[in-house]
């Protein structure tokens, strides 16, 4: 079983810049399309480990980029569900 976080964004520009942010602050992250599961305004979300979501977030809130939600996502096998953490 897998689980990770995705930060879903409402303007492909923030999820761009969240990634760029993200990665100089030592986090393991990286763009990847929206889940068509969930809903946002932009078409991209970034996955990150789920041990750095509060710093995540705190550095993203931080640098003033607007998110539109956190989820939890869970990978068995050929199945992932998505569970909402909070709304940004």
């Amino acid at each position: 079983m897998e689980r990770y976080g995705l930060i879903l964004f409402p303007e492909t520009r923030e999820a761009m810049t969240a990634e760029k942010e993200g990665r100089a602050h030592g986090f393991a992250v990286r763009i990847v399309p929206t889940p068509g599961k969930l809903v946002a305004s932009c078409g991209f979300s970034l996955r990150y480990e789920l041990v750095d979501e509060a710093a995540l977030t705190a550095l993203l809130d931080e640098e003033g980029l607007a998110w539109v939600a956190l989820y939890h996502a869970c990978r068995q096998g050929l199945t992932v569900t998505y569970t909402k953490i909070r709304e940004g």
